[in-house]
């Protein structure tokens, strides 16, 4: 048996086992089992990760995934580019997050209560692992290579963005557990998990701007859409004061509803695991969505109402979740999300400029974040300018071919086109890869109210044709995401756990 496999049947083992002495109250067995599953599950990604360095193209997953010719900086981030690594690395940030929460603070049966939730959710997800997406798979006979790593994926936005994205997971999921225990430490682990998903869903904006060559930051993917539904219910959550584990309850149902999304290949998306079909997170979609039934016949609809933002917010996941799930059956274009969600936004900056006055100042750098937000991403949304630009060597205009280079490496053969332009010089490359796979490097001038964003549509010998994009007030959109950010990392910073 392979090694990584044996380490993977090991850690489910002492990882369901110290769910069963938690449940049984008793919390000392059921913390060294808990460790041992947790040193475990990270030998195993240890383990995976020195197959991808040393390149051990018999295991499936590492020729699947990488190649020889690959920096040692994208070989790491390999691990976590599939499905099976990211799951795996999931495994890993539950039980390192639940072995941090039980030792911070005293211990009693309330964290027993959530380290039982979180290692029955993370036993449930190393038996998916073992049972449909086992990355130590080995194969009958050792390629001379790999595939390689998507080349999409070969970049600093993707070295950050899995990880940070599937720590909010890990935390979402110890939300929920002490949520439902009555633990400590609620609003710090809501706080921290808000943080996560924030910076997920702005490295994934960077990264589509600045890789996909199309001008934007978000596209109304589904699998973006899925990923801003738990944004927005958590959002909601710390605007109440009583009926916020409803919120709790629902970020968590629907951070499973985004992985199923993005792994069932339900719904087309560019950044879905289309091959896999995992329906097999429907179960613990369900086992979330049980306290939130049993729970809500206590809410209070009117008490609810009285508080403006939470029923904003909810709303607004609700048109999205809408157009998400209508994408399964039907192409929702653009324009519905325009149509129904941004009124709702321009709503919520309208109630958070009434309220910036009466805030701490780490709310009203949150606030102002969001007021930010949202006047960058209404303009690029609404006024984006795209053209097509075709540059010759004996062009007379503003824009001149000046040079076309090609060069190559191991791993990929580039061209570059020198152009002149109002902005000045700009060199936009393609690369094309040995699997026929051609990716941009776009050149984006970046002045205080736009963008000029150049991509490389097409070439031959002498002509290059362009895709540029007039970007308005795009700085406003990462301006205001860092202060948002920052501003609940002053409030986490200012309160004990």
């Amino acid at each position: 048996m392979e090694p990584g496999f044996l380490l993977l049947i090991t850690s489910l083992i002492t990882c369901f086992l110290a769910f069963t002495f938690f449940l049984a109250k008793k919390g000392q067995l059921g913390e060294i089992l808990l460790y041992i599953s947790t040193s475990i599950a990270f030998a195993t990604l240890l383990l995976l990760l020195n197959y991808l360095i040393t390149d051990s193209f018999s295991i499936w997953y590492v020729y699947a995934n990488s190649n020889a010719e690959m920096s040692l900086l994208y070989k790491i981030s390999a691990l976590w580019a599939g499905r099976e690594g990211s799951l795996l690395l999931w495994v890993v940030f539950n039980l390192l997050i639940t072995s941090s929460y039980i030792n911070w603070g005293k211990k009693d049966d309330r964290k027993a209560k959530v380290a039982a939730v979180m290692t029955l959710f993370t036993s449930y997800l190393i038996a998916n692992i073992i049972l449909f997406s086992n990355p130590f798979v080995v194969l009958p006979y050792t390629p001379p290579n790999g595939a390689g790593l998507n080349p999409l994926l070969r970049t600093v936005e993707m070295v950050f963005h899995p990880p940070v994205v599937f720590l909010a997971y890990s935390l979402s999921a110890l939300l929920f557990s002490v949520t439902l225990a009555n633990s400590y430490g609620e609003r710090t682990v809501a706080r921290l998990t808000w943080i996560f998903l924030t910076l997920g869903i702005v490295i994934g904006g960077w990264w589509a701007y600045r890789t996909l060559g199309w001008g934007g930051f978000w596209g109304w993917d589904p699998v973006e859409n899925a990923s801003l539904l738990p944004w927005l219910t958590l959002t909601a959550y710390f605007h109440l004061t009583r009926g916020r584990e409803y919120f709790a309850y629902l970020t968590f149902s629907l951070i499973l509803f985004a992985t199923f999304i993005t792994r069932s290949g339900i719904v087309s998306s560019v950044h879905s695991f289309g091959e896999a079909s995992e329906y097999s997170y429907i179960i613990p979609i369900l086992f979330s969505l049980t306290p939130l039934v049993y729970k809500i016949r206590e809410l209070s609809i009117s008490s609810l109402c009285n508080r403006n933002l939470p029923v904003i917010f909810s709303s607004a996941a609700l048109v999205v979740f809408l157009g998400t799930v209508a994408g399964i059956s039907v192409t929702v274009k653009r324009e519905y999300f325009l149509i129904t969600f941004l009124p709702i936004f321009a709503l919520i900056v309208l109630l958070a400029i009434l309220k910036i006055k009466k805030i701490s100042m780490p709310s009203t750098l949150t606030h102002l974040g969001v007021i930010l937000l949202f006047v960058g991403a209404t303009s690029v949304w609404l006024f984006e300018d795209a053209r097509t630009i075709t540059v010759t060597q004996n062009s007379t205009g503003e824009y001149l071919l000046l040079d076309m280079k090609i060069s190559g490496d191991a791993e990929k053969s580039t061209l570059t086109a020198f152009i002149k332009t109002p902005e000045g010089v700009i060199a936009p490359k393609l690369h094309f890869y040995p699997d026929n796979r051609i990716v941009s490097t776009v050149e984006i001038v970046t002045e205080i109210f736009w963008d000029s964003y150049y991509a490389i549509k097409s070439f031959d010998r002498n002509t290059v044709t362009l895709e540029y994009y007039r970007v308005p007030m795009i700085n406003a959109v990462w301006i205001g995401s860092a202060l948002m950010v920052l501003g609940v990392f002053l409030r986490l910073s200012g309160k004990s756990f």
